[in-house]
């Protein structure tokens, strides 16, 4: 009992907050105090949000009370609340290893890392009130996020030189798995008083005030008063006292919308308030230290942290044979989605770069994990080999006179390819007489080339997202931290982001990524495998997977299997630890969807099913290091996933207090586009669709009663709780919340199907209902979006577009659905709240029929020249135009096809690009054109609007003898005017019968 009592005494509360006030205090940071004021997080303290600005060097460190009404769970969820405590650090400018500090910190806590799973995940943070943003990461313990770490990159609306490294810690959350607590509410402040003591009645009754009491009227007035004060403090200019009004308002903002007074439309409008005003008090700010000459400049002179010689072995003497070589970028760690964007690039330029350095090799590999990036090349030549090119110069006639005498331009040219001019020599190139030089060079060492090369080759890998970190201002996706440069023995040295390349590679994070020398780069890979590290992705993800289904079926289930997941969860490691946790039972009577989704996207956790269509209470979770102390890993896991579900839970009893119906006024809050209105208007939208579009598609009775039904309350989940926590519910919630107001199945299954697909590869509508709602839907914002002119472009596409093109065709064409979209599109312009032009409605319909020529070639694997040739006349028509381009593709695929194209060409092409004539049956001669004629009127008379490109084909089959005997024996263009136009007029009849199948004038051979 003593030695508990000790271990707490050790790790309560205060203590751990005291052992990090002595930690940073060690590392230079002025220890600061919790602003008067209430914030959301630590940012918003005038030490971080001003401090960051300008170049003045600044270290503090404070505890902070973060208050976000939106968090309160009046008690009821074990980790989560609407007010807690932050401790916020400040590193300005990078010391150059904020991570190592950050761990050292977890340290100084007593939180023992080989005991744990602490990981970097990818954190985009911006906040559009701060008008701030930075590139970092959520740091985890054990699937707990514990911290943020973030790499700020402006503030206030002003970019930050130098870049600040802010570190945010949730205290309760580590404090929490120090004390082996499951609940923050049991943490020991001290050792004879609880967390619950203190806060406990405070958070119930700040959750019942924000969430039911709180005076939506009266608080957007003191909204505006405060606003007003900013403005005037800030003319007078009192800096300070201005910011002390924006944190105001955004506490009052985020009470408001707490209480869900703030739409969508409103939100947009309050951010922009906030952000005004912030970059007035920063602007201001940043001018005042300006004015005061910066009076801090010199502090911290001793913060960076000098990076010591790491190279243990000599450069080594290049080699004379052909070697392997290593390149390794170390960074800290890369969000998933740019290492595997990193890889496509390098898997690209790293043949080019030896090629275009002239550098034999065996194969080039390329691999990556989270922290590195790696070129591997085996037996690259030791030199380049040597080289004669012909060097291209001044015309002849002005590198020679009349004479034959060198000019001066001629001199000029020779010296500058260090060769006499007499060598010079005339050679025709490119069509013309010009003066050239055979040079030859000697071809420059490896080694030498390489050093040369490598800087370009770092700086060719580009990110969406890139930060800056050091005073280089080199921008990547996470700061470059380490490189690795060996052709056999050789170190190659060179420098980029103010790091030099040496021999010298880092070990895994679990292991405090321990320093180790490479005597050549043939060691490479030994080196990585002695340290657990699985270079190879594909290689990473199959141990994964098979981990990940024994692990499974350990209990009597099967891992969910996805992909994607499976993929992001091998990006984030380097060392693969599957484990299996488990959780309460209670928590499977939450929806299915609502638990793999929790898993999945907030954890990277894989379900395990039990075969029947339900879960186990078991989770899967992918550790980044060994086997050793799992049991405590399985534990942080098991209680995370636990305060998770109970949020899950909360959320879901929550809505359920509301039916749909009576939510869809909230969708008047939430805009869809500016001219088209709200989320309401767009539903409303939906209903009005229902009848003329299922007049289309043949709906019956009881399609059009679901499918109203449906669409009265189809955008509802949009304003439930669970939706705004986990948009990729949308319609999964709809769906159950449905099912459980005792909705029709098939109503409830509409309100699913009509947000599907919702991305490549999702599953498709099956309900006609579902594919009715599913294709109004995405018109809606097709025809709509357009006539706003917001079409995709290049490089962006907001709306998505593109992506309900492609889902208008695949509805279409997976329920079989002949439609002509022509009218579906004049349906939904009819009905929109703006005008549509006829070129807007041309528009769209060409961009649906772009993404069904994709669809059919790609997914359908049909040649484009069918594809062309059916789009020309039934691209209007999805599910018809791909029956058209199969049937069309078996007719090409037959022996004697060429035989009947070449025959219906003939009639095709002597008519193009002539008026429209009529046949004159009394005046058609002779009598091969009068049978010609007979066969066509047979041919026509045998289709019918509904028949397809093999109905026709088989139809003008029969024909091919009269057409042949036709052009055998009669002269098309005859001298007689109404002669050669009768017969024009006869061919054209021949050609029709293709109208609205297909033009196979696109056909290849035609």
């Amino acid at each position: 009992m003593t030695g508990e009592t000790s271990l707490l005494t050790q790790h309560h509360f205060q203590q751990v907050i005291m052992k990090l006030h002595e930690f940073w205090a060690a590392h230079g940071c002025l220890l600061w105090q919790p602003y008067n004021i209430q914030v959301g997080a630590g940012t918003g303290n005038p030490a971080t949000l001003l401090r960051v600005l300008g170049p003045e060097p600044w270290r503090v460190a404070y505890v902070e009370p973060s208050v976000r009404p939106d968090d309160g769970r009046y008690g009821e969820n074990p980790n989560r609340m609407q007010a807690y405590y932050q401790y916020q650090v400040i590193l300005k400018p990078d010391p150059g290893n904020p991570q190592e500090l950050y761990l050292q910190s977890l340290e100084a806590v007593g939180i023992d890392l080989r005991k744990h799973d602490v990981r970097f995940v990818e954190d985009n943070w911006k906040s559009p009130a701060l008008g701030a943003w930075g590139l970092g990461w959520e740091v985890w313990l054990d699937g707990q996020e514990i911290s943020q770490f973030t790499y700020f990159q402006q503030a206030g609306g002003l970019k930050l030189d130098p870049v600040s490294v802010e570190i945010t810690y949730g205290l309760e959350r580590i404090v929490q798995p120090l004390q082996g607590k499951t609940a923050v509410w049991d943490i020991q402040w001290t050792d004879d008083i609880l967390y619950k003591d203190v806060f406990f009645q405070g958070e119930v009754e700040h959750s019942k005030y924000y969430f039911e009491i709180a005076d939506v009227d009266a608080l957007k007035k003191v909204y505006d008063t405060y606003e007003h004060e900013h403005q005037r403090t800030l003319e007078a200019g009192l800096v300070i006292p201005a910011y002390d009004y924006v944190l105001k308002c955004s506490h009052l903002f985020n009470v408001l919308d707490t209480r869900g007074a703030i739409g969508v439309t409103e939100r947009a409008a309050y951010f922009r308030r906030m952000a005004g005003m912030t970059r007035n008090v920063a602007k201001a700010f940043a001018e005042q230290r300006q004015r005061l000459e910066y009076p801090m400049m010199d502090n911290g002179k001793s913060w960076t942290y000098a990076v010591p010689p790491r190279s243990g072995l000599p450069t080594g003497e290049p080699s004379a044979v052909p070697a392997d070589f290593v390149l390794e970028i170390g960074t800290e760690e890369l969000p998933a989605g740019d290492l595997d964007n990193a890889l496509t690039q390098m898997r690209e330029a790293a043949p080019k770069l030896f090629s275009d350095l002239r550098l034999t090799h065996e194969g080039v590999e390329v691999h990556g994990t989270p922290r590195r990036l790696v070129v591997y090349a085996k037996s690259v030549a030791p030199r380049q080999p040597d080289e004669e090119k012909l060097i291209k110069g001044p015309p002849a006639n002005r590198a020679f006179d009349s004479m034959g005498v060198p000019t001066a331009a001629a001199e000029g040219f020779a010296k500058k390819q260090g060769i006499s001019v007499h060598d010079l020599k005339v050679h025709d190139i490119d069509g013309g007489q010009f003066a050239a030089a055979m040079v030859k060079s000697i071809g420059k060492p490896a080694h030498v080339v390489l050093k040369e090369a490598l800087p370009a080759f770092v700086a060719g890998i580009k990110f969406i997202d890139t930060m800056r970190w050091n005073s280089t201002g080199i921008a990547f996706s996470r700061p470059i931290r380490w490189l690795v440069s060996l052709l056999g023995s050789t170190a190659i040295p060179f420098e980029y982001a103010g790091i030099l390349s040496d021999r010298v590679t880092r070990g895994t994070r679990p292991m405090n990524s321990p320093d180790f020398s490479l005597t050549d780069a043939a060691a490479y890979f030994k080196a990585m495998s002695d340290n657990g590290i699985i270079l190879s992705v594909e290689e990473r993800r199959q141990a994964i997977w098979e981990q990940v289904q024994k692990l499974a079926a350990e209990v009597k289930g099967t891992a969910w299997r996805d992909d994607e997941l499976v993929a992001e969860v091998a990006n984030l490691v380097e060392q693969p630890t599957p484990l299996r946790g488990a959780f309460e039972q209670r928590f499977l009577s939450l929806p299915r969807e609502v638990l793999i989704k929790v898993m999945a996207s907030k954890q990277r956790y894989f379900a395990v099913e039990d075969g029947k269509g339900g879960l186990l209470p078991y989770f899967i979770a992918v550790r980044n290091g060994d086997a050793v102390h799992l049991d405590e890993v399985i534990k942080g896991n098991e209680h995370v996933l636990t305060a998770r579900f109970s949020d899950a839970h909360f959320f879901y009893t929550d809505d359920r207090k509301h039916k749909l119906a009576e939510r869809t006024d909230r969708l008047k809050t939430m805009t869809f586009q500016e001219k088209l209105g709200s989320l309401y208007d767009k539903n409303q939208r939906l209903l009005a669709y229902v009848e003329p579009l299922g007049g289309l598609l043949s709906a019956d009775a009881a399609t059009l009663s679901a499918a109203k039904q449906a669409a009265q309350i189809a955008k509802a989940d949009q304003a439930t709780r669970m939706v705004v926590e986990m948009t990729s519910l949308e319609g999964i919630m709809g769906r159950e919340y449905a099912k459980l107001e005792g909705q029709p199945a098939d109503v409830a299954q509409a309100i699913f199907e009509h947000y599907l697909p919702r991305s490549a590869g999702d599953m498709l509508p099956t309900s006609p209902a579902g594919v009715l709602l599913s294709l109004a839907d995405r018109l809606d914002s097709l025809v709509g979006l357009f006539a706003v002119d917001l079409m995709p472009t290049a490089s962006a596409d907001p709306f998505a577009l593109r992506r309900a093109a492609l889902g208008v065709v695949q509805v279409l064409i997976a329920a079989k659905c002949d439609i002509d979209l022509r009218q579906a599109i004049e349906i939904v312009a009819s009905k929109l709240p703006i005008p549509v032009s006829e070129a807007r409605k041309a528009d769209v319909l060409t961009f649906i029929a772009g993404r069904l020529k994709v669809l059919l070639m790609d997914e359908y694997k049909l040649p484009f020249d069918a594809v062309d040739a059916v789009l020309a006349e039934q691209a209007f028509n999805p599910y018809r135009a791909l029956i058209g381009a199969q049937e069309l593709v078996a007719w090409i695929q037959r022996p004697d096809w060429s035989k009947v194209l070449d025959s219906f060409a003939r009639c095709v092409r002597i008519t193009r690009d002539k008026p429209a004539y009529t046949v004159n049956t009394a005046t058609l001669s002779p009598n091969e054109a009068v049978e010609l004629y007979k066969a066509a009127q047979a041919a026509h008379g045998k289709l019918t609007p509904a028949d397809n490109v093999n109905a026709f084909l088989v139809a003008f089959e029969p024909m091919i003898p009269a057409v042949s005997t036709f052009f055998d024996k009669v002269l098309v263009m005859d001298s007689d005017p109404a002669v050669r136009e009768n017969r024009l007029a006869l061919l054209q009849y021949v050609a029709s019968l293709a109208k609205g199948r297909a033009d196979l004038s696109n056909l290849s051979g035609f």
